[in-house]
């Protein structure tokens, strides 16, 4: 039986949130996840919650179902990996969501400075710029950049050099727009390729 600990270790805490993350960023909740790996929902749950020290067998069963791969690293590559599978496995809801929230907020604010400075030139094409930014909003955007590109809009009517600011936003959605193209779009990040081994056993069936 395993032993409940009182406080997470920083090991078994980075284990829960990897775990966490990649279920979340697949949509899937514990329940499906327990149907797919044979793993207990509660002991998912546990897991997640860093209340258990998962057993190998366990956490192999979970990484396999969610595209992912155990492994020993050397001590000094560990924030290199971690940097690189936050990438791979994508934005979390949380950082969508917060993303979601800015776009919706530059969009209000665009509406608003038409409305109010409908002579001002530049406008026009920030709302244009804009519209080929919200393609990307499934991808993983800063949410402190799009802030900061709707707090530079936002001062516009109190700016004196009022198309510096302008300009200094549409380079900035600009440069983001840049920045996303390179990124892989969710669907892509489906055609990932599969670890070669399988943990069923009918596999000479």
């Amino acid at each position: 039986m395993q032993k409940r600990t009182s406080k997470m270790s920083y090991n078994t805490e980075t284990i829960a949130a990897s775990l966490r993350e990649a279920r979340t960023a697949k949509g899937l909740s514990q329940r499906v996840l327990s149907a797919m790996t044979g793993v207990p929902q509660a002991q998912i749950s546990r897991i997640e919650a860093g209340t258990v020290d998962p057993r190998t067998t366990s956490l192999v069963a979970l990484a396999h179902a969610l595209d992912m791969e155990l492994a020993l690293v050397p001590r000094k590559a560990v924030p290199a990996v971690r940097s690189i599978s936050r990438q791979a496995i994508g934005p979390s809801s949380k950082s969508i969501a917060a993303s979601l929230k800015e776009m919706n907020r530059i969009s209000e604010t665009l509406r608003n400075l038409q409305i109010k400075m409908p002579a001002l030139e530049g406008i026009t094409q920030l709302q244009k710029s804009f519209a080929g930014l919200e393609r990307f909003q499934s991808l993983d955007i800063d949410p402190d950049v799009l802030r900061n590109i709707r707090k530079t809009m936002e001062r516009l009517p109190d700016t004196s050099d009022q198309q510096e600011a302008i300009e200094r936003s549409l380079n900035s959605i600009r440069g983001l727009r840049n920045q996303l193209a390179h990124q892989p779009l969710a669907s892509q990040a489906e055609d990932r390729p599969k670890p070669a081994y399988s943990l069923d056993e009918d596999d000479d069936a």
